[in-house]
């Protein structure tokens, strides 16, 4: 008898088509995440004219938003029943909103004062809602292709790779795209405008693209989705003990990525000119990454997701260590622990979001319902107020060791906070991640018992209790 959790092969063909059309999703989602990620902050100061401090606190409302809206739209989207499924109609419709508000992110207000700190607010908070319809639907979608753990880490491989591609595009094309439409300026206004409107178009088609290459596998009939009430919701998180714990990895993971990509473009800037360019040291932590990717991939696949997790916290915790020590370690004006960086990055890009589906399958299992939308609603809920407060932080540290927005060179001390800044912080913070991941009650073993304990009929059915 074949076990449940190993669903049959599908043929190559349609699986391929599956493994491009999801991962193409998240190339088009990360043009705009990695934009905001890298850019935004670096665009309130430099193009709009506010203090550091100020454009760390729009960041973090920003993200305190999503953590109101994330929960909202993903118990909404589960709901949804259309002829094209629950999620995908999201990620085609919600395509075009997303391409048009992200274009109105990079516009300078015409005020000044309050009223222009407010604009830039309610147009992050617009931009983050129409990202937030798209990118739910999207995440809980991994949740419907695939019941088998393994070949969900096959799916989130490519769908990394695929991501890290378009980080590679805003990393390596948007700066000579913005000093080509800024008319000879290295930055202006409708530079970055331009930049958004094309980034946009290329989005927007990488997410109809999406839509056309995945299906979405049906629930079983007598699948039990939970009823949420603010009561049934704690109740379902009170029993799913996995997902509490990768909780508290998300914390610390995504503050330590976003930690990373704020601070690393200041951080470039204020090494000038012994660096290389911006392009250039964005570009070769991309393709690092990227390279990074397939590798872990093949390697969590054969040894599982937990001593993966491990490691790559320690590369990281050794590499800013190092950088601490000794300094930047530069090869042709890229610093070495900076490629570093983004070949661990890589194994938490595909760790995260295989390990967060099958925790949708342990907390039915634990609980007799099933609930996406509490799964990723809290999910991207830790994960944006992480990413936000560090946001924020990063903004107060740039105001405290001095940075100038206005100076062409920053001073020395400067630089030297941002390296240390960047040595500890991620380090420290993933250091610290491998304690709830070690606590965790989940691995490969048990999530196949427990889907084999939900299947009926067929292998790959899962149900709930009735």
């Amino acid at each position: 008898m074949l076990r449940a959790s190993m669903d049959l092969e599908q043929p190559s063909m349609h699986k391929l088509k599956t493994l491009a059309g999801y991962g193409v999703g998240d190339f088009g989602l990360n043009i705009y995440w990695n934009t905001l990620s890298i850019w935004l902050v670096f665009w309130y100061t430099t193009i709009v004219g506010i203090e550091p401090g100020v454009a760390g606190t729009i960041f973090f409302v920003g993200m305190i938003w999503d953590a109101i809206s994330d929960p909202v739209v993903a118990s909404f989207a589960e709901t949804v029943r259309t002829r094209y499924g629950t999620y995908r109609p999201f990620i085609l419709f919600g395509s075009f909103g997303l391409a048009a508000c992200f274009v109105l992110l990079f516009w300078v207000p015409p005020f000044e004062g309050l009223t222009l700190l407010v604009t830039l607010i309610v147009v992050n908070i617009l931009f983050r809602l129409s990202y937030t319809l798209v990118a739910i639907p999207y995440a809980a979608l991994s949740a419907r292709i695939s019941y088998n753990s393994v070949e969900r880490t096959e799916f989130t491989g490519f769908r990394m790779f695929a991501a890290f591609a378009g980080m590679l595009v805003v990393s390596s094309q948007f700066p000579p795209l913005i000093s080509y439409f800024s008319g000879g300026e290295e930055y202006s206004a409708q530079g970055f405008q331009m930049t958004a409107l094309i980034g946009g178009v290329l989005a927007t088609c990488a997410l109809i693209a999406c839509f056309l290459g995945t299906r979405e596998k049906p629930l079983p009939k007598h699948t039990v989705r939970a009823k949420l009430s603010p009561r049934e919701v704690i109740r379902l998180l009170s029993k799913n003990r996995a997902l509490l714990f990768l909780l508290g990895m998300i914390v610390l993971q995504s503050g330590a990525m976003a930690c990373m990509n704020i601070s690393m473009i200041f951080f470039i800037v204020s090494n000038q000119p012994a660096f290389a360019s911006k392009e250039v040291v964005l570009t070769a932590f991309a393709v690092a990454t990227m390279m990074g990717i397939p590798l872990w991939t093949l390697f969590i696949r054969r040894i599982g997701k937990k001593p993966a997790w491990v490691l790559s916290s320690c590369l990281i915790a050794l590499s800013g260590l190092h950088m601490l020590l000794f300094g930047p370690y530069l090869l042709r004006g890229v610093p070495l622990q900076i490629i570093a960086f983004g070949l661990c990055t890589g194994a938490f890009a595909v760790l995260l979001w295989s390990f967060i589906p099958d925790t949708v399958e342990y907390g039915q299992n634990a609980s007799g319902k099933r609930s996406e939308g509490v799964v990723f609603g809290s999910v991207l809920v830790v994960q944006k107020i992480s990413g936000g407060f560090m946001g924020f932080i990063v903004g107060q540290v740039l105001g405290l060791i001095g940075y100038d927005k206005d100076a062409v060179v920053q001073a020395p001390e400067v630089g030297q906070g941002l390296v240390t800044f960047l040595a500890v912080c991620p380090a420290l913070l993933l250091f610290v991640s491998i304690i709830p991941v070690v606590l965790m009650p989940l691995d490969r073993r048990i999530h196949a018992d427990i889907v084999d304990n939900l299947a009926i009929d067929e292998p790959g059915t899962v149900r709930g209790e009735s």
